[in-house]
């Protein structure tokens, strides 16, 4: 199955009466290799209405995660021998309203029942289990995520033309222009750098004053991640070969731009640059996974349930 992916990024600040949550998120199939989703929300931050927003506030966590939003359509098969898929992991999301809490508890209720019937026959086969997803297929959830089924896609086809799609998908259950709407996995939409020669950065440098605008290392810390530094590096990148002889020349290496914790860092070499993986840093977005444009990052657990410890979010 085909999932679509938005990054989403926020910032919590506390002010003197309340807490302020402020996130962005945008769509993971952008064409720039150099774009960085983190330096594009600091700059958001410094608008004049969401500076006087945040203004005496302080930040107190971070976050930062890949949204599954490829809808209906790219839902994988939910049960094997065994287990059970839910929530997030299931893909369970509207994306046109960007709202998966309720349909996460939703699929939690439905697979309880399947477990139940599970020990009460003490059989967690597939044949059992499967009837997680039979039941999934007859609940209000299927339903809202049915009318959504191609919301996400629309968007790869321009705004306009999205925005078109999306109101004819209102009155037509979700159908729109064509059903099912092809989808592209982002990382194939990513242009090689020879085509924005002409082009200046995505943004220029930026000073961070840590208190409006942070850096990505500064970041990392209000997220808590912490892992053991002695411990097997749970990124694992296939071919470094590509990283330093082909990805730097076609694509400048786009691992060190969209990752949010500064994990992927190209660090000066005897006759080259070299791929330095920080993955103490690591907050478990999996955007690496999603935008690498050779496919060749491989994100596994880490050990001892290493990463982010949010509290706030």
């Amino acid at each position: 199955p085909l999932g679509l992916s938005h990054f989403g990024g926020a910032f919590i600040y506390t002010m003197k009466d309340n807490l302020v949550d402020l996130g962005i998120v945008m769509g993971l199939d952008y064409k720039d290799p150099r774009l960085d989703p983190h330096s594009i929300f600091q700059q958001f931050k410094t608008h004049p209405l969401v500076r006087g927003i945040l203004k005496g506030g302080k930040a107190i966590s971070y976050g930062a995660k890949a949204v599954p939003e490829g809808g209906y359509y790219s839902l994988p098969r939910l049960f094997a021998d065994g287990l059970l898929v839910v929530g997030d992991s299931a893909g369970f999301l509207n994306s046109q309203r960007l709202k998966g809490i309720h349909l996460a508890v939703k699929s939690g209720m439905i697979a309880a029942e399947s477990i139940l019937k599970a020990l009460i026959g003490n059989d967690s086969s597939r044949t059992v289990l499967s009837s997680y997803q039979t039941c999934f297929e007859s609940s209000w959830a299927r339903d809202e995520l049915w009318k959504v089924r191609n919301f996400r896609q629309s968007f790869q086809r321009g705004t306009m033309r999205a925005l078109v799609n999306t109101a004819l998908q209102y009155v037509t259950n979700g159908l729109g222009l064509r059903d099912p709407l092809p989808a592209l996995s982002g990382h194939t939409l990513m242009k090689r750098l020879v085509e924005f020669h002409q082009e200046p950065p995505r943004l220029p440098s930026q000073p961070f004053n840590n208190k409006l605008t942070f850096d990505k290392l500064s970041a990392v810390f209000l997220s808590d991640t912490a892992h053991e530094e002695d411990q097997p590096c749970h990124l694992k990148v296939k071919d470094l070969d590509i990283c330093h002889n082909r990805c730097s020349l076609e694509y400048g290496n786009p691992c060190q731009h969209f990752c949010p914790a500064k994990v992927y860092e190209m660090v000066p070499a005897e006759t080259e640059e070299r791929l330095q993986i920080n993955f103490t840093n690591c907050v478990h977005c999996k955007t690496c996974e999603i935008m690498d444009p050779y496919q060749i990052i491989l994100w596994t657990p880490p050990e001892g349930g290493g990463g982010p410890e949010y509290k706030n979010m």
